[in-house]
């Protein structure tokens, strides 16, 4: 399936019916798609090649032939409940996924997402820290988000206590669009204090969620959103942390997803600027000064200028075509990709890519290694 285009309705219902299925979790999703082209195509496939899929077997392959027939109503109940709550289904393939999200590992094959602005349109920032911020981090949050107003940002985070809604709320009240990340469905705010703040995120950003309706706030789910929050953005700011917690976490993704970290340095002897000195001290971030030095490092436009986020440095290879330049990006965005993932973030046939491929490699913007490994210069 093609990355530019909109999934139909019809498209989507079965894309969330093969997602509702046990034992389908992303990685099974994508490997589907990728071999049959379209989740509606996945149940029209007859078993015995639906059984040959990579990871799939006799036994999934009926599980999957027989959903629609036994649980059509229930993913009719959940298709029209997104519908009619205006909840947005977000496919892996889909154009409106966010772009960076797409290429972590273990990245989620599906979103749902409420709010009204195109995330691809902006510089995703996330900031991040304690739930229990001190007068200075309070103030540092809503200094910082303002400042970077300018640079035609979307302000990312969880929506909890402290850093977190403290962004948001500076977010809104300066006109920016903001997107809160959740560990839970969206038929619930966690915590509840924060649903008239998340009602406001909705119509002038939105919330967004891979757990379905009805999944609630366990605690294992929070590291596992930290990694959405890390995988999408551009730029992790940890404002104040202790020496432990979500914020560092979320850190520690951002740098394994090879994303610029940004941390503000505290007191000595505060115990919520612990966790922020260390990441300065150890090199794990770049000591945050001001709004201007954060864009100057990640090499932001100016103000004034177009603020649109640069998919690919053109000037470093000028004659690659528009495919080559997603190609490049997927892999500028991992360190080294075999080409069975290239393949599935595509949706290009075998011999197709490997002659792009080729291509690029003459053109010396990748190179191949050993065991169709594939590299970004």
């Amino acid at each position: 399936m093609t990355q530019t285009l909109h999934p139909t309705d019809d498209e989507l219902f079965y894309f969330l019916a093969l997602h509702m299925i046990p034992g389908i979790g992303p990685a099974l999703a994508k490997t589907l798609i990728s071999y049959h082209h379209t989740a509606r195509q996945v149940f029209q496939t007859k078993i015995s090649a639906l059984s040959t899929t990579p990871g799939i077997g006799r036994v999934l392959a009926e599980r999957i032939q027989n959903f629609l027939k036994d649980h059509g109503r229930q993913v009719e109940m959940e298709y029209n409940y997104l519908k009619k709550n205006n909840i947005q289904i977000l496919a892996f393939y889909s154009p409106d996924f966010p772009s960076r999200l797409k290429n972590i590992p273990s990245s989620p094959s599906i979103l749902f997402y409420k709010g009204n602005i195109n995330l691809n349109d902006f510089h995703l920032v996330a900031i991040v820290g304690t739930r229990k911020a001190t007068p200075y981090g309070s103030l540092v949050t809503k200094k910082i988000v303002e400042d970077l107003k300018k640079y035609n940002v979307c302000i990312v985070s969880g929506l909890a206590y402290g850093i977190d809604v403290i962004a948001h709320k500076a977010a809104l009240e300066h006109g920016i669009p903001t997107l809160a990340v959740l560990a839970h469905g969206l038929d619930r705010i966690y915590p509840p204090l924060h649903t008239p703040v998340a009602k406001e995120i909705s119509a002038s950003g939105g919330l967004l969620t891979e757990y379905f309706r009805g999944s609630k706030p366990d605690k294992e789910n929070f590291p596992v959103r930290n990694r959405i929050v890390a995988g999408m953005c551009e730029v992790v700011i940890v404002v104040e942390a202790a020496d432990s917690g979500g914020a560092l976490i979320t850190a520690d993704f951002a740098r394994s997803y090879r994303r610029e970290v940004f941390a503000v340095p505290g007191r000595l002897g505060d115990v919520y600027s612990e966790g922020t000195n260390q990441l300065i001290k150890q090199g794990e971030a770049h000591l945050f000064t001001d709004a201007d030095d954060l864009a100057n490092i990640l090499h932001w436009d100016l103000p004034g200028r177009d603020q649109r986020p640069k998919i690919i440095q053109a000037d470093l290879f000028p004659h690659l075509t528009d495919a080559e330049a997603e190609i490049y990006q997927l892999l500028k965005s991992t360190e080294k990709v075999h080409i069975d993932q290239i393949m599935m973030q595509t949706d290009l046939p075998l011999s197709k890519l490997l002659s792009m491929l080729t291509e690029m490699e003459l053109k010396g913007a990748i190179i191949s290694l050993p065991g169709k490994v594939f590299q970004a210069l």
